[in-house]
C-alpha cells in the first residue's frame, strides 16, 4: 500500500466518526422539542402497535414465492385490515376527529380486499380478483360520498367554506373538459 492510500483511509475514517455525536445531538434536540411543547409521544404513536401487528400478519404472504407459498398466507386479509385500522386511528388521534369513523370503516373493508389481492398475486387473473378490484373501487367511492355527506351536512366541519370547494370542483371539471375538447 502506498502512503497516499493509507492517508486517504485515515481521512475517511476521521470523517466517519462524527456520526454518533450528530445522532446524539439530533436525539437531544428531538427530546428538547418534545419536552418544551409537552408532546405526549405515546399518546401520538400508540396506533403504531396496531400497524406493527398488521405488518407481522402480512409477513408470511410477503415471504411467499410462486413456487413456495406459505400456509399462513391467508393472514394477508386481516393483516391489511389491521394496518388500515392502525393508520386510521393514527390520523384520527393526530387530528382529534374520531367521529370520522362513521364513514372511514369503508377503507378497512377496501384494505381487506387489497390484502386478498396481495395474497393471490401469483395466481392467474380470475373473476374473483376482478370482483375484488371492483369492491375496492366501490368502497373508496362510498368513503368519498359518505365523507362529503357527513363532513358537510352532519358534522359541518367545513362551515361556510364548502361552497368554495364545490365551485373549485366545478371549475376543475370545466377546465378538464375544455382541454379534452381541444385534444380531440
Amino acid at each position: 500500500m502506498s502512503e497516499e492510500t493509507v492517508l486517504k483511509a485515515e481521512i475517511n475514517q476521521k470523517r466517519d466518526k462524527p456520526l454518533i455525536p450528530v445522532l446524539l445531538i439530533i436525539a437531544g434536540l428531538l427530546l428538547l422539542v418534545i419536552n418544551v411543547f409537552h408532546i405526549h409521544l405515546m399518546g401520538l404513536l400508540w396506533p403504531g402497535f396496531i400497524v406493527g401487528t398488521g405488518l407481522l400478519m402480512m409477513w408470511p404472504v410477503h415471504k411467499s414465492t410462486q413456487e413456495q407459498r406459505s400456509r399462513l398466507s391467508f393472514l394477508a386479509i386481516p393483516g391489511a385490515m389491521t394496518i388500515a385500522m392502525g393508520a386510521l386511528l393514527f390520523l384520527m388521534n393526530l387530528f382529534g376527529h374520531y367521529e370520522s369513523m362513521a364513514y372511514a370503516w369503508t377503507l378497512i373493508l377496501a384494505a381487506g380486499a387489497a390484502g386478498y389481492l396481495y395474497q393471490r398475486r401469483f395466481d392467474e387473473q380470475d373473476a374473483t380478483s376482478e370482483k375484488a378490484r371492483g369492491f375496492i373501487r366501490i368502497m373508496v367511492l362510498s368513503f368519498m360520498a359518505m365523507a362529503a355527506v357527513f363532513e358537510l351536512l352532519i358534522f359541518q366541519s367545513l362551515g361556510g367554506w364548502w361552497p368554495l370547494l364545490v365551485i373549485g370542483l366545478g371549475l376543475y371539471l370545466w377546465v378538464r373538459e375544455s382541454r379534452s375538447e381541444v385534444n380531440d
